[in-house]
């Protein structure tokens, strides 16, 4: 396989086995990258790490679940003691509870909880325990994943914008503190992209179009142009990028 930009780079990926995580892991294995992938245990994590070994590229997969510590805590030491490091930590874990997830007066305090544990807490956890394999490869990159809902809001998913607003906040610390060890962090901003987590979504017509209408590309994105940006942010180009938002949103007018 030919050095792609991602070349020796060692990373880890939350979430891998859903639409945005999976095309984030397919991207960066066919960058060059050695990967682990996470994701609760199933067959599609499975699969996905499958097909990704018979293309020819370094894959292991890392199940478990993201709102354990000691689960958490052991797929970090996994994946960095069959990786030999890591480089990167990609923290795309997260969920979209449109009808459970509810404006504050309606929010069940623990439907809040759950999505704040997987969305933020998670993000917390995996970082804490990735630290110090991060700083040790010298040229370390954290990668959060957010939403546009961080700044401007879900007129319907309370705790979901909470918890994605709460990530700029904790990336822009975590980069302001190790950014003198040589870490990197940032926070991707996806909009509206078209995967199974807003498949609700894409079979209202009127619902699609009232997206559409409101993106001055006039189309929701693509997985693969999430991936897009990740790599690059995954790789040693963006050595000068950190403590910042990067949003894909094609112009969303909110």
């Amino acid at each position: 396989m030919a050095e792609g930009q991602l070349h020796s780079r060692r990373i880890l990926v939350t979430g891998a086995a859903g639409g945005q995580g999976m095309a984030v892991a397919r991207r960066f294995a066919t960058e060059g990258a050695s990967l682990a992938l996470s994701d609760l245990p199933g067959p599609r994590l499975e699969s996905l790490a499958a097909e990704i070994h018979a293309s020819g590229s370094s894959v292991t997969a890392v199940p478990g679940d993201v709102r354990d510590e000691e689960q958490v805590a052991a797929i970090v030491q996994k994946a960095a003691e069959v990786l030999g490091g890591l480089d990167v930590l990609y923290n795309n874990a997260g969920v979209y509870w449109p009808g459970r997830d509810a404006p504050v007066d309606r929010l069940d305090r623990d439907v809040y909880d759950e999505v704040m544990a997987i969305n933020t807490t998670s993000v917390f956890l995996f970082t804490k325990h990735a630290i110090p394999y991060l700083l040790e490869s010298r040229e370390g990159a954290l990668i959060n994943v957010a939403s546009v809902a961080a700044y401007a809001g879900d007129t319907e998913c309370h705790a979901y914008a909470a918890s994605k607003g709460a990530l700029i906040g904790l990336t822009r610390s975590i980069a302001q503190h190790y950014g003198p060890l040589g870490l990197r962090a940032v926070v991707i901003c996806p909009g509206f992209i078209a995967t199974p987590m807003v498949d609700w979504l894409l079979e209202d017509s009127a619902a699609t179009a009232g997206v559409v209408n409101s993106t001055a590309l006039r189309r929701v994105g693509q997985p693969d142009e999430i991936a897009a940006v990740a790599t690059f942010l995954a790789s040693t180009a963006s050595s000068f990028v950190t403590s910042t938002e990067i949003v894909v949103h094609g112009g969303l007018v909110k």
